[in-house]
């Protein structure tokens, strides 16, 4: 059995071969090239990666005449090719991201796109100049969000004041990186208008863009106003959707209605749209001349019909707001028409092969984003699928009339249940992975509501734009709309099923690949090859599971922290300051909560000064809002999140937007096995602990009543439901300075003479920037003297140099040689913050690409006088 499928296996590989279809794998390698250019943490040499691919293609040209070594060394060069493309792309439109000004700036320039939406508007400025302290870089196109009704229209000359946002970034490590995207793009920054745009005289000739983007938001807005006279609420606001793809009247209670019961492609302009206008207009043409003998029998009307087709397209392309899902979905029509005109089969997988080439040499990064992914994964399937329905489809029919008028309904049923099938099955991996969704009845709210939108909707809408010129368009729009309702009563019903807003997060990246490999064999290879598709399937299923979920995560701008409970799930304190990035958290763990939700901020302690909490494991973490607070925290929390950096005396771990703006959001993991000794316990044997006159509450302390907290409405409501939740953390007090202080006075009182550890509070980029002298050995929780002197690399503790060196010990040189961290703790003593958790920066640290911010080093806070008062203070407590 095995030798005879081994022999099978073998011929059919033969026969792919031979026949030529190994070219079907050259888009994959080509991307697969790409995604590694992607992956590297240093932007790759443009010579090298052109001089990679131009010997591998030597080589594989020298080997033409050996088929089985040609092809590996075609396959490999087509993977240089891939690297070295997306090399070439990123120097072409190489630039430096702007890093963000203390102040607002002054632009100047003129509006080359509107976006009007639900709550703010948003437009394309193209800046002209550019005036603001600290801007070093002045911007060629910026995009601002402006007040609701408040953007001018497209082609306006104009000057606001507008404050620069931090350069984006993923929202977590491993996330979507907007800033990349946005950068590829064109945008050199993102803001926000202060006050109303002020109009001004144009400063010179508008560039060809703005005068481009003018006209046709005119007609856009013109379209969009004669569909708003004759329909209303939400059948107007998809229609406008539909025809001219501005969303911004769509509710957001039908935007997740569609989402959750999978209609959502309906919604975003792409292929099935220019399927739908090519194809109307394909047929409608081609029936309009075969109307006429002459022509039909005397010209070629299917190819006029595709060069039809092809304008129309076009033009929708441009109706629609020319977006890059719509702009691929029109280069992947147009290559099939184009084949229409020359004769050629239109629908097969060299197709697909030549669009996917098409769409990877134009814009490399594209590979990146969910949309081409998913549209080329259903289009994959689609055509794979078609070439085997063909063969059933094309079967003669026999029988009467009504049966053969029967058995065409019911082919149609089933073909539209095929294709529903399939794209949904193509597609799911990815929906998985980037969204976190699972379409479980995708499939029943396609077969409805599908039938709706391609005989009415779509038609209809066409119908609408082509008698608009004549006025006779209000007969076509009442019949779109009716078609509309239909596809959101079937929306909202599936959406109320039972299970239907599915999420999962055990699909990761390595399966994902895993799984676009068993989705290639069966469309791309024939015969007993298709099978080989089951290995990667299994290991698909081998890699899928829970990924690891941080403990806390801290989110750049110092102010939005995210804390598991224990019922593990995120609880999240200031969300209101980082509503995306918070919502890209819940998402990442299949959370179906949003950002406003009322128990978003379950188990923080809050008041006028900041939140604490309490962490699993031990220890607490402190989020801030006002700088007073902020001495106390640090003598009070494990972990402390502020606006501000913290004091040199700072006895706890600090984040605040300076260092983080250099790592992104940070995703903390508590080590297994490690338990913290909460801040402010009871110290352990340290001669006499009478002499320490410090506040440390015991965690059985009674807690303070919380001031009411006027951002987040909670407040005395939590105070109350203490007793039935886990010990809260003490109230933010604290003396660390009389602390170290009064602990120095008792160890001279007791002529100890011990030996200091020094344990070091690294940021997360690698460099070591604060020394923290410890308790002596032996003794309880430790207390911060002071901040040491920046130590040299040979001075780091093991676990942050990459591990134990023989005879290396710590100290200035003079001084008395510190002991290691990891040798050094001992039993009740609280071990450092890396010992007990593991960091992970979105932004790791020695990565550099050009679509990243550059950065200055973070600056030395402490002058040359106070570095001399510290190393004052420790030569008294290491003295004898």
């Amino acid at each position: 059995m095995l030798g005879r499928l081994r022999d099978a296996i073998r011929t059919d590989a033969a026969a792919e071969v031979a026949s030529g279809r190994l070219i079907l794998w050259l888009p994959v390698l080509l991307g697969c090239g790409i995604l590694l250019y992607f992956g590297a943490e240093q932007e790759p040499s443009l010579p090298a990666a052109l001089g990679l691919a131009g010997v591998m293609a030597c080589v594989a040209f020298a080997a033409r005449t050996r088929p089985r070594a040609c092809a590996v060394l075609l396959g490999l060069a087509t993977l240089a090719a891939g690297f070295a493309l997306a090399a070439v792309h990123t120097a072409s439109i190489a630039r430096p991201v702007i890093i963000t000004p203390p102040t607002p700036v002054r632009l100047t320039g003129f509006i080359e796109q509107v976006e009007r939406r639900a709550t703010a508007d948003r437009v394309l400025l193209r800046v002209t100049s550019a005036e603001g302290r600290g801007l070093e870089v002045v911007p060629k196109l910026v995009r601002i969000s402006l007040g609701r009704g408040t953007a001018p229209a497209a082609g306006t000359p104009v000057e606001m004041l507008v404050r620069l946002l931090p350069p984006m970034e993923a929202a977590l490590p491993g996330g979507y990186d907007f800033g990349r995207n946005i950068w590829f793009r064109g945008i050199d920054a993102v803001g926000f208008g202060l006050g109303r745009p002020k109009l001004i005289a144009a400063p010179g000739e508008p560039p060809f863009s703005v005068r481009f983007g003018a006209a046709i938001e005119q007609v856009r807005q013109s379209v969009g106003t004669r569909i708003r006279q004759s329909l209303e609420g939400t059948a107007a606001a998809i229609a406008v959707a539909l025809v001219v793809g501005d969303r911004t009247a769509i509710s957001p209670q039908v935007e997740e209605s569609m989402r959750v019961s999978g209609l959502t492609h309906v919604l975003s302009i792409s292929g099935l749209h220019m399927a739908m206008v090519a194809g109307t207009l394909f047929f409608l043409v081609r029936g309009l001349l075969a109307a006429f003998p002459p022509l039909a029998l005397g010209a070629p009307i299917k190819s006029m019909a595709a060069l039809a087709a092809l304008a129309g397209s076009g033009i929708y392309l441009l109706l629609s707001g020319n977006d890059w899902p719509a702009q691929r979905s029109f280069f992947m029509l147009a290559i099939v028409l184009v084949g229409v005109l020359a004769g050629r089969a239109a629908l097969t997988l060299r197709t697909v092969a030549v669009a996917a080439v098409l769409v990877l040499v134009l814009g490399p990064e594209a590979i990146l984003e969910p949309g081409t992914q998913m549209s080329f994964a259903a289009t994959l399937a689609l055509v794979a699928a078609f070439e085997h329905w063909s063969r059933v489809r094309g079967r003669p029919m026999v029988g009467s009339l009504m049966w053969r008028a029967l058995a065409r309904g019911l082919m149609f049923l089933a073909a539209l249940s095929l294709t529903s099938l399939v794209a949904g099955t193509a597609t799911a991996p990815y929906a998985a992975l980037h969204f976190q969704r699972l379409g479980l009845y995708g499939l029943l709210a396609n077969l409805a509501a599908m039938p709706a939108v391609e005989f009415l909707v779509m038609p209809f809408g066409l119908l609408g734009v082509l008698l608009m010129p004549f006025g006779w368009d209000f007969i076509a729009w009442p019949v779109m709309g009716l078609g509309i309702d239909l596809m959101v009563k079937v929306s909202d019903l599936v959406a109320a099923l039972p299970g239907a807003d599915a999420r999962t997060d055990w699909v990761g990246p390595a399966a994902a690949g895993v799984l676009t490999l068993a989705l290639l064999c069966p469309c791309l290879l024939r015969g007993w090859l298709r099978a080989l598709a089951v290995i990667p399937a299994v290991v698909a299923l081998l890699l899928m599971g829970p990924p690891p979920r941080p403990d806390v995560l801290i989110a750049p701008n110092g102010q939005t922290v995210a804390v598991r409970g224990a019922d593990g799930r995120l609880s999240v304190a200031g969300a209101g300051s980082g509503r995306l990035m918070v919502e890209q958290w819940l998402s990442r763990e299949a959370d179906v909560r949003k950002a406003d939700a009322p128990d978003l901020d379950l188990g923080f302690l809050c008041d006028a000064r900041g939140c604490r909490i309490s962490l699993r494991g031990g220890g607490h973490l402190t989020l801030l809002r006002r700088a007073d607070g902020l001495p106390a925290a640090c003598g009070a929390g494990d972990i402390v999140v502020a606006p501000w950096p913290p004091p040199p005396d700072c006895a706890a771990k600090a984040f605040y937007p300076e260092a983080l703006a250099r790592t992104g959001t940070l995703a903390m993991y508590r080590r297994p096995d490690s338990k913290s000794v909460p801040a402010g316990g009871k110290p352990g044997p340290m001669g006499r602990a009478e002499d320490v006159e410090t506040h440390q509450p015991d965690l059985a302390d009674p807690i303070p009543p919380a001031v009411p907290d006027e951002r987040s409405g909670r407040g005395a409501a939590m105070a109350g439901t203490a007793d039935s939740s886990p010990p809260e953390p003490p109230p933010l007090t604290g003396r660390p300075r009389r602390m170290a202080a009064d602990h120095r006075a008792s160890l001279r009182r007791e002529g100890a003479a011990r030996e200091p550890v020094v344990t070091l509070a690294a940021e997360v980029d690698g460099a070591v920037r604060q020394g923290k002298v410890e308790e002596w050995l032996g003794t309880g929780s430790g207390q911060v003297v002071g901040p040491a002197a920046p130590l040299a690399s040979a001075d780091r503790t093991p676990e942050l140099s990459g591990g134990p060196r023989s005879g290396q010990t710590g100290g200035r040189p003079g001084g008395r040689g510190n002991t290691s961290t990891e040798a050094a703790i001992a039993p009740g003593r609280e071990p450092p913050f890396t010992s007990l958790w593991r960091v992970v920066p979105t932004r790791a640290p020695g990565v550099q690409r050009p679509w990243m911010p550059v950065l200055p080093p973070l600056a030395e806070k402490q002058d040359e006088p106070e570095r001399a008062g510290i190393r004052a203070a420790e030569d008294a407590l290491t003295a004898p």
